[in-house]
């Protein structure tokens, strides 16, 4: 993702373009149910005007529709609730405790032998 958007001019560099967890389930279901009421409206405007044209451009104009709601990572919508991170263990800190741990397994490793 960073390479694509290191292909984008400089200005839209700056836009974020991340969401969470709870704002992808939101954008899913925003997504589901437009187009699913688009495609039984435009099969009623198709059947009672008997042109399968508007049926399709009913569906096509709410798949634009959609995708301008879905698409922008709206702050409002789909970026409420951040994730925290945890923070990082310091590289010392990790790298003896796996040696203690590799110590741990070798005696356990002799007893049971």
């Amino acid at each position: 993702m960073d390479g694509m958007i290191a292909m984008l001019p400089a200005p839209l560099q700056q836009l974020s373009s991340h969401i969470d967890f709870q704002g992808q389930k939101v954008a899913e279901r925003t997504y589901q149910v437009i187009l699913t009421l688009a495609g039984i409206i435009g099969f009623f405007v198709g059947y009672s005007t008997q042109q399968l044209s508007y049926a399709m451009y009913t569906v096509m104009g709410a798949a634009v529709f959609t995708a301008l709601i879905i698409l922008p990572p709206w702050p409002f919508l789909f970026r409420k609730n951040p994730i925290v991170w945890q923070t990082p263990i310091e590289e010392q800190e990790a790298s003896s405790s796996s040696d203690n741990e590799k110590k741990d397994k070798k005696k356990e490793t002799k007893k049971t032998k």
